[in-house]
């Protein structure tokens, strides 16, 4: 079993027996991001490389055009160090961490199945590092990811204890595969850019439309949550799972044939988002987050059945259980049905569990 400083603690024994657990798959995987979190927040990460976040002046700078529009490289060119250089920008190099609880073979290719995207900075002695723009300009951008950096006991629910690697593993590790955090992608946030001057992804906002609210609220969170420098060595989450227990509920699910949706938004209305990101896309402010009957760990769109995984520390005391009570009766009204798992009974058994809802689903 694994011994790495970050690994995830108590893992239920019978985990240990699924594929690849312990170990990655031997041959060559994709991670399908777009499928578990949606093609918007999929196309949002995607777009984070290179110096972060792109300003107008920066574009201004180029000298390079494609049918009358400027053409910003990953690598900045001359000018805009020169900016980076008057305006005594510092970078933090942040990584896009990708954790996959499964790999499930698809039409003959291998997929890596996301529970988790966060962004963690380097360090260097335990705090997040900086670099200069003199060696931002000494880097090629476009060889970041030579090698397949990622981290070796990456546990995102924590402080995310990891070993950066590049290239394959010690072949003397005994890893769990769930906390390799894989880097997704990786980008360079300018410590001195200006807010008013940052660009918008052109795919993303496209697909926001002429909604000024809805585009508003999605360059609050692209400044609040890409662009703010990091003063601790702390993995933010972008998406996914929020504690061991739904992970390793989810593994065992899979192994049992079954697929959730993760994290999923409920509304009175009956409407259902996997994330911020897809509520704009479909039309829906941040604000109306406060008018959410749940957000449902899992969720199964064909059977309309809601997952709950309730913790001790949370779901035991008669508030909680009459408030689980009230936010079950709020689903079944819109044709939800509720499946609620202790999380005493995921850490003896989790196959039992999602054995036990499969059956209930069966019905």
């Amino acid at each position: 079993m694994s011994n790495i400083e970050g690994d995830i603690q108590n893992r239920p024994k019978e985990l240990w027996e699924f594929p690849n657990y312990s170990s990655l798959p031997d041959e060559p995987f994709q991670i399908n991001l777009a499928s578990a979190a949606g093609e918007f927040l999929a196309n949002d990460i995607f777009d984070l490389d290179g110096v972060q976040p792109l300003e107008s002046a920066v574009i201004k700078l180029s000298n390079e055009f494609f049918e009358g529009v400027p053409v910003v490289h990953l690598n900045p060119s001359k000018e805009a160090i020169d900016l980076y250089k008057a305006r005594g920008d510092t970078f933090q190099m942040i990584n896009v961490v990708v954790c996959c609880h499964s790999f499930e073979r698809r039409n003959g290719k291998l997929y890596g199945l996301p529970y988790h995207v966060s962004l963690y900075p380097a360090q260097k002695k335990g705090i997040p590092a900086s670099v200069s723009a003199e060696w931002i300009n000494s880097v090629d951008m476009e060889r970041v990811f030579d090698g397949r950096p990622q981290y070796i006991g990456y546990n995102p629910f924590s402080k995310a204890f990891g070993i950066y690697a590049v290239g394959g593993f010690p072949a003397s590790k005994s890893i769990c595969s769930d906390t390799v955090g894989f880097v997704y992608n990786t980008y360079f946030l300018a410590s001195n850019y200006e807010r008013s001057d940052v660009c918008d992804p052109g795919l993303c906002t496209s697909l926001l439309g002429d909604n000024r609210g809805i585009i508003g609220d999605y360059r609050k969170f692209r400044l609040s949550r890409y662009f703010k420098s990091f003063t601790k060595v702390v993995p933010i989450k972008i998406w996914g799972c929020d504690s061991p227990i739904e992970l390793f509920l989810l593994q065992a699910m899979n192994q049992t044939g079954l697929n959730p949706k993760i994290q999923m938004l409920i509304y009175p209305d009956g409407s259902i988002f996997p994330s911020l990101q897809s509520m704009w896309e479909g039309g829906a402010r941040t604000s109306r987050l406060s008018k959410t009957i749940t957000e449902a760990d899992f969720f199964f769109e064909n059977e309309r059945v809601a997952v709950f995984c309730d913790s001790v520390a949370h779901h035991t005391s008669a508030e909680d259980r009459a408030k689980d009570h009230a936010i079950d009766s709020k689903l079944e009204k819109i044709g939800i049905r509720s499946i609620r798992v202790s999380g005493k009974d995921i850490a003896e058994s989790p196959v039992s569990c999602a054995a036990k809802i499969k059956e209930i689903m069966s019905h």
